[in-house]
């Protein structure tokens, strides 16, 4: 509800308009309890008094020409012959009251259509407008220490078809995972991580990489990197289509020897012939660094042998280091000294940061590496993913939430988020369970609910 600071302004100035009081940033919640306490006043309430949008609408009281001083009602004080005077150009609009309260389905939010200002959003249009960037750009500039150092753009990599699909247990025929690829190309997302050419003895789920490589490659608007783990997986990258590579190391010993089978010297000394190659190829190279907070067998990783496995990797020439919480138990208090020792060799425009949400941890964790500067985040589609070495351990950060915590932020992306939703419908039906993002199932639902009105 309104303070009295609130109230005493609106006094202060009179007649003060919808829109005008719009531009002045009043939230919806407010304003209907502004309008409410206005109406409630003939009952006998006092600004005290909290209005709910599950609840009667309190608009609905009001009426024009109540007036006290502009034509306006007079809210009294309690315990005072004083009175705030409600201006009617507040409520004496059924559009108006319409706007601020959505009486079928009881809802509270903007319209921004029927405002005419871009700058509110209306939860009644959630399917269209989303609480898009458009809405709350101006406000999180404004914001201050905490919000003013995250990125105007954030690139987001997909890696979905490659990282969520290898975890799978059943392969997912060729066909499925090319339109995957193509419904995400068409959101807008501007890398998606293909496939991984490893011995399909190790990942069978990726067996395909050829096939998946040849039917893609004719599509543009996006960037397709391969994982190689060696040079013979690089040369098998190259000769498919390929033209980005991934190479992947890891910051505990333990998890190296599990996950590729050798330590991480021996790994850096398989990327370093990776590189050379690559480098006389002209093909780029991104690194991915695993347990960058946390390792199953190992428990806490030090941030300096992150930092001493990214430089290695940034001395080799990758021109991107992906750093992946790759069990899923970082918080924003282990997250950021990674990134401060990491950042102490490597540039930050260099940096991306790859969360798994085990512990429902991954948005806090992004939040925290966006206001460090970091501006590339990896995720994947529907929250597909997860890690075979470490119990209960669950998918990659959805997609369709950093998409939406980006938007709510007030950050570019260039991604259409209904249609990252509708690849990430597409796959869950296919491998015949619900999506793991929490926007994804919210917004359908809002949207189910819509279509029964």
């Amino acid at each position: 509800m309104l303070t009295r600071r609130a109230l005493d302004e609106v006094s202060r100035r009179g007649a003060l308009s919808g829109r005008e009081a719009v531009s002045r940033k009043c939230d919806a919640r407010g304003a209907l309890a502004f309008i409410g306490a206005a109406s409630g006043a003939r009952g006998g309430d006092t600004p005290e008094r909290s209005y709910s949008s599950s609840g009667a609408s309190a608009a609905d009281e009001v009426g024009a020409g109540d007036g006290a001083g502009e034509g306006g009602i007079r809210y009294p004080r309690r315990g005072s012959d004083q009175g705030y005077s409600v201006p009617s150009s507040w409520y004496s609009s059924i559009r108006l009251r319409n706007t601020l309260f959505n009486r079928t389905r009881g809802s509270l939010g903007w319209d921004h259509r029927a405002t005419n200002n871009d700058s509110v959003c209306d939860a009644r249009y959630l399917s269209t407008c989303d609480y898009t960037s458009h809405c709350v750009e101006k406000n999180t500039r404004e914001g201050g220490k905490l919000l003013g150092s995250i990125p105007r753009y954030v690139k987001i990599v997909e890696v979905g078809p490659r990282d969520g699909l290898q975890n799978e247990k059943e392969i997912v025929p060729t066909k499925v995972k090319v339109g995957l690829i193509k419904m995400l190309v068409s959101s807008g997302l501007p890398v998606v991580e293909a496939t991984s050419f490893v011995s399909p003895k190790w990942v069978p789920q990726l067996g395909d990489a050829k096939d998946v490589m040849e039917a893609i490659r004719n599509v543009e608007g996006a960037r397709f990197p391969v994982l190689t783990p060696n040079l013979k997986g690089f040369e098998a990258a190259v000769a498919a289509g390929a033209k980005e590579v991934a190479i992947f190391a890891s910051a505990s010993e333990s998890f190296s020897k599990s996950n590729i089978n050798c330590s991480i010297e021996e790994s850096l000394k398989r990327y370093h012939d990776v590189s050379l190659a690559a480098e006389k190829a002209s093909v780029p190279i991104r690194g991915y660094i695993s347990c960058v907070v946390g390792c199953p067998v190992e428990g806490k990783v030090p941030p300096t042998k992150v930092a001493y496995v990214a430089e290695r990797l940034y001395d080799m020439g990758c021109s991107e280091i992906s750093l992946g919480d790759t069990i899923g138990v970082g918080t924003p208090g282990t997250v950021v000294p990674m990134l401060e020792a990491v950042m102490n060799v490597v540039p930050v425009d260099k940096l991306a940061v790859h969360f798994h949400d085990t512990y429902g941890q991954a948005l806090s964790n992004i939040l925290a590496s966006l206001q460090m500067g970091i501006a590339t985040v990896d995720s994947s589609v529907a929250g597909l993913g997860g890690c075979p070495y470490a119990k209960g351990a669950t998918g990659n950060v959805a997609t369709e939430d950093v998409v939406y915590m980006l938007n709510g932020l007030g950050v570019k992306t260039n991604v259409d988020l209904g249609k990252v939703m509708l690849a990430g419908d597409f796959i869950c039906k296919h491998l015949e369970r619900p999506s793991r993002s929490k926007t994804a199932t919210a917004l359908s639902t809002s949207t189910a609910n819509v279509s029964k009105l």
